[in-house]
């Protein structure tokens, strides 16, 4: 006996259609949750009671701006302020050109480019405090050190490098690009990568030579690769620490010059040799918030208005 099965009803297609967009989208919906729970556990409610503390005493009764007061008018925040946007614009300016430099380099060489990619993620596989270690004995102030010793070769006095006033945040700086140099190198070549080969043979034909292609090419088509780089390096700046700590301790020396906001905000929270204040610490962690902030904002501008003047 046969039984013939007719068109089900369009009411319950859409019923059943709609039951399935229902439970595939809950399943997308809570796996987004997780992130999301994480992001408003160990970052969102973290600043807002970063924001709480820094309006109250140790006691944790507010006082008003008392805490922004005394930390503004202290001469060591001050310098670390100082200490901090001047090693970040340094590194960013230094960094970023050397990254895309290298990989320009490193995309025009046709063969054995995984083995320079290893090369230059390198330094990133080793740790800070590592870094940081290895490069104390390199600078070492007296022939000792490797570079010192290095430029005794050629009659050179040694230099001070970490332990010299006038050039121990220059120094911290060059070997926080030896280490994070190869990260950008990496993102710049994926974007290098990127550029279709279309626009290339067109300005061959056009007879562009290889700087007319690279600057009226490659620079434009790396933009969004640029902004990308530029703010995370900025924002990695301006979070100095570990190289820092690593290289001098709690104390930011030689004389304060390798003091930053987070070690500043270290000393005021979770040192065991200095008074700890955490209503100082968090007014300072929420001056850090604003000032990456700013630069970020300051960032996007300046890229919007290129964007916009180009079109015009």
């Amino acid at each position: 006996m046969e039984v013939a099965f007719g068109p089900l009803p369009v009411g319950t297609v859409y019923m059943k259609i709609n039951n399935y967009k229902l439970r595939t989208n809950t399943i997308w919906y809570l796996l987004i949750m997780i992130p999301l729970l994480g992001t408003l556990l160990f970052n969102v409610y973290p600043l807002f009671k970063s924001l709480h503390d820094s309006f109250c005493n140790m006691k944790g009764v507010p006082i008003g701006l008392v805490n922004y007061q005394i930390m503004l008018l202290d001469s060591d925040f001050q310098q670390a302020i100082i200490n901090t946007i001047y090693m970040a614009v340094l590194e960013v300016i230094v960094n970023i050109p050397l990254a895309f430099i290298l990989a320009n380099m490193l995309n025009q060489i046709p063969k054995a480019r995984n083995v320079y990619k290893v090369i230059f993620l390198f330094p990133m596989i080793m740790s800070m405090v590592t870094v940081a270690i290895m490069f104390k004995y390199l600078m070492m102030p007296d022939d000792s050190g490797v570079i010192n010793y290095i430029l005794g070769w050629f009659h050179i006095t040694p230099k001070g490098f970490l332990n010299d006033l006038s050039m121990s945040r220059e120094s911290l700086v060059a070997m926080s690009i030896w280490k994070g140099v190869g990260y950008n190198i990496i993102i710049f070549f994926a974007g290098l990568q990127a550029i279709p080969t279309e626009y290339y043979e067109a300005a061959d034909i056009d007879g562009a030579n290889e700087f007319r292609k690279w600057w009226n090419i490659t620079v434009p088509c790396m933009k969004n690769t640029f902004i990308f780089v530029l703010i995370t390096t900025t924002i990695a700046a301006l979070k100095r620490f570990t190289d820092v700590y690593a290289v001098s301790g709690e104390t930011g020396n030689p004389a304060g010059t390798l003091n930053t906001i987070m070690l500043y905000i270290y000393k005021n929270s979770f040192s065991t040799y200095n008074y700890k204040d955490l209503g100082l610490a968090s007014a300072a962690s929420i001056i850090l918030f604003l000032l990456i902030l700013a630069f970020t904002i300051l960032n996007f501008t300046v890229t919007r208005e290129r964007k916009h003047g180009r079109r015009k």
